[in-house]
């Protein structure tokens, strides 16, 4: 905002007194501990309006007191410091944290809190064991989707620095991680954005790529899966698409079967015989 000292007024020694108070509650019944955050009506009311419209509206609020269940003391106080033009260093925050705090900005209509915390997400400097924290927070978030978006590319371009056009060990790097709904969701999102700028596809060769899917130069999309290079793939059989998340493994006969997921869901391996299954290449 654009006051310099207005944050002077939450300070113990100011003579400007508060004139509401939020609430929060936490633990059990034998060890609830209660915070609050007093602040001044007006001047949330001119950050946001509906605070506004919950001070000053036809239905307002006319209680000193109202109890904050969806947000954290620490998360919520930060807020208001906001509000009240505190300078905080933003990267002492955690990313989580940024999370909870775009979430009050989005609730209360705070434009310029929500755009410093996507600038602040946008510099972050994550090394590649944070890449699937990020990416969870991402699909976490994926009802706010400017945060979303934001998180998803920072993700990314970790993966893009760590491994570059190296498209084999992004998947090692996936293979790495429990397999689940979320995961296979995660993976998705990043190879996408890795795609989009053009960064997976091999630089060396001279005349065509290498396809970042089925790994073959050129595409064999349309053509049986074959055992080289398969995990990570995404293949058509029997009208769905699939995607491998594991390598060949051969039956007493030695028929050739692939672990794979559906891509359109579901937590459930399935496996299936490679023979029956070609490359979808995009």
């Amino acid at each position: 905002m654009a006051l310099p000292k207005l944050s002077k007024c939450l300070e113990p020694n100011s003579i400007i007194p508060t004139d509401i108070t939020f609430v929060f509650q936490s633990g059990g019944p034998r060890r609830r501990e209660v915070k609050k955050v007093k602040a001044q009506k007006v001047i949330l009311a001119i950050a946001s309006d509906v605070f506004e419209k919950e001070f000053y509206g036809d239905m307002k609020e006319t209680k000193d007191e109202i109890a904050i269940v969806d947000a954290s003391q620490e998360v919520f106080q930060a807020m208001v410091d906001f509000i009240y033009n505190k300078q905080p260093n933003w990267k002492d925050f955690s990313v989580s944290f940024l999370c909870s705090l775009y979430y009050l900005g989005e609730k209360y209509n705070i434009g310029d809190l929500k755009a410093e915390i996507i600038a602040t997400i946008s510099d972050l400097k994550i090394t590649k064991e944070k890449v699937l924290e990020i990416a969870h927070l991402a699909v976490d978030n994926s009802h706010h989707e400017p945060l979303s978006e934001t998180l998803y590319d920072v993700a990314a371009a970790v993966l893009k620095a760590e491994f570059k056009d190296k498209v084999e060990k992004v998947y090692e790097f996936f293979e790495k991680a429990e397999f689940s709904q979320v995961n296979a969701v995660v993976m998705f999102k990043l190879m996408s954005r890795l795609r989009s700028v053009n960064t997976l596809p091999s630089q060396s060769l001279p005349s065509q790529s290498q396809c970042w899917n089925c790994q073959h130069t050129p595409c064999l999309d349309g053509q049986e899966v074959t055992k080289e290079k398969v995990s990570g793939a995404r293949m058509h059989c029997g009208g769905r698409v699939l995607v491998s998340v594991g390598g060949a493994i051969y039956d007493a006969y030695g028929s050739p079967y692939i672990k794979t997921r559906f891509e359109d869901g579901g937590n459930t391996p399935v496996f299936l015989n490679m023979r029956q299954c070609e490359y979808k290449c995009p």
